[in-house]
Order: C-alpha cells, then sequence, then structure tokens
C-alpha cells in the first residue's frame, strides 16, 4: 500500500486540499478558488459531451506501478475501468487535467508530462489560470508528448478521447490569477 493510499483510507485528509507523495514527503495544497471553479466548467463540458458521471472526478487516487501515485485535478476513465478500492489504475485513465497552484508549477509542467506521457494517457490538458491559458497534450511517448497546443483562455479547446468521444471545453469562464497572488 502506498503512502498515499494510505492517507485516503483513513481519512486523513483535510477537507479542501490535495495531497500527493513526491520524493518521499507528503505535500498538501489547499485548492485555490480558481482550481474548482475551473474543474468545475470542465467537468461539465465533459458531461455534456455525453460521458457518464461515472467516469469522471477530481483528486481521486490513481495508482502508477513503481512510481508516486497521484490524485489529478480532474480524471477521465475508459468505459470497462476497473476500480480499486478507493483509486484507478493509471491504464483506465483516458485524459487527465490539472490546473496549477502557482506559477510555472514544476509538478504539472515537469514531472507530470513525463509521468502522464510515459504511462499512455492520452490526453493531459493544464489550464494555468496564471497564464490565462490552456496547454493541451497528446501523442503520448516515453518522456512525455508529441504534440502541445497553447490555447488562450477565451478560445475553445477540443479533442478526442480515445474511446471516439469528442469533448470541446468553453474557457471563456475560466478564472485567472495574477502571479504574485499565489
Amino acid at each position: 500500500m502506498s503512502v498515499m493510499s494510505d492517507l485516503i483510507e483513513r481519512g486523513a485528509v483535510p477537507e479542501g486540499y490535495q495531497i500527493e507523495v513526491f520524493d518521499g514527503r507528503v505535500i498538501m495544497t489547499p485548492q485555490s478558488p480558481e482550481q474548482d471553479w475551473t474543474v468545475s466548467d470542465v467537468k461539465d463540458a465533459v458531461k455534456t459531451a455525453g460521458i457518464a458521471r461515472e467516469r469522471v472526478f477530481g483528486d481521486v487516487l490513481i495508482t502508477f506501478p513503481g512510481e508516486n501515485d497521484a490524485a489529478p485535478d480532474l480524471t477521465v476513465i475508459g468505459f470497462d475501468a476497473e476500480r480499486r478500492k478507493n483509486g484507478y489504475s493509471c491504464v483506465d485513465v483516458l485524459a487527465v487535467v490539472e490546473v496549477p497552484s502557482e506559477p510555472d508549477d514544476e509538478k504539472d509542467y515537469v514531472r507530470n508530462v513525463r509521468k502522464y506521457g510515459r504511462y499512455g494517457i492520452d490526453v493531459y490538458l493544464i489550464a494555468d489560470p496564471f497564464k490565462k491559458a490552456v496547454t493541451l497534450m497528446t501523442e503520448p511517448h516515453a518522456s512525455g508528448y508529441g504534440r502541445t497546443v497553447e490555447i488562450p483562455y477565451g478560445s475553445p479547446v477540443a479533442f478526442t478521447l480515445a474511446t471516439g468521444e469528442r469533448v470541446t471545453i468553453d474557457t471563456s469562464t475560466f478564472p485567472s490569477r495574477d502571479s504574485h497572488e499565489s
């Protein structure tokens, strides 16, 4: 059992906080209003695309064999995903959305790019309230993603999941944040 899954099972995560284990350290970060509102808007767009509620969730444990587990801000899983206690395996993940809690967040822009790409997560989207832009990554490979597109807030973001489901997200309602507010 991983440190993160043990904390989750014991209910040791305070409400409003996201936890992550990195290099053996437990990092607890409170979620900002901008993160919550952005995730809510993306979740609404995913549901509007016809993806069942049971396949879309936030801050739920995703296990990565041989690596630190994660609890992405938003995860979309496949039709036949198999629940494992309070989480899912990375092999069941079709898309991940992260909203950085600080400007140029190394976790989202470097470590997660490598990990999500290496484990074959088809779509990785970073909705950055500091840059006021969405970075959409597709074509996963061993060290990241082969295709990266940056789209400014206000423009729609569209992608197709491996299941053929097409998601379009209206980013005009995404909140922004000044970098000195982090």
